[in-house]
């Protein structure tokens, strides 16, 4: 049996692409708890990072055969638990902000006015924030959340760059973040504008 800890990590990658078991394992058995640490103190739970690491492996197991290390494991695996851990806190996110949304539907039929009031005041607030907005920072806002465009296509239509058109949605976000804080996703979902 190899003795895995001789070689590079541009070695060990050459092996796991043969489909090396044993140099997998080597692998797996290095990184695992220094990975498990940093994603459980990212997620704040224990069970969830281990399924984040469980993902992890699982995929570079199966794309073995065309997996190409660009620069070495422990930059592979900082980029991959980085990912997993952002997906993870969306997903929470958005389940949070369904669960909300849900919990709305739930009030009681004397709540439901008062309810519908404070949502019409909320998009009049955030109606008035975008109006605020430097006019071509509002107009690429507005092409996004209103007509649905990507940023190729209103970089087209405004012939600005795609770059210009993130830094106007940066701009408008953090506008928008600023004045609503933890409100802003769900107005973003329940209000139309």
């Amino acid at each position: 049996m190899r003795d895995f800890s001789k070689y590079s990590d541009q070695e060990l990658a050459a092996f796991l692409r043969s489909g090396d078991t044993a140099a997998f394992k080597a692998i797996y058995k290095k990184y695992w708890d220094k990975l498990l640490v940093v994603a459980g103190k990212r997620l704040d739970d224990l069970q969830e990072a281990e399924e984040v690491l469980q993902d992890i492996f699982l995929n570079l197991w199966l794309r073995r055969a065309d997996f190409q290390l660009r620069i070495s494991f422990d930059n592979y695996f900082a980029v991959a638990v980085k990912f997993q851990i952002i997906n993870r806190l969306a997903k929470r996110s958005r389940e949070a902000l369904r669960n909300k949304a849900f919990a709305v539907d739930r009030v009681e039929t004397t709540e439901p006015v008062t309810v519908q009031f404070d949502l019409a005041l909320l998009q009049q607030q955030l109606n008035d924030t975008i109006d605020t907005l430097p006019r071509k920072c509002q107009l690429v806002f507005k092409m996004s959340r209103e007509q649905e465009l990507s940023n190729k296509e209103i970089a087209k239509a405004l012939d600005i760059s795609e770059k210009t058109v993130e830094k106007h949605m940066t701009s408008a976000l953090k506008t928008l973040r600023t004045r609503f804080g933890n409100l802003l996703p769900v107005l973003m979902l329940l209000i139309r504008y």
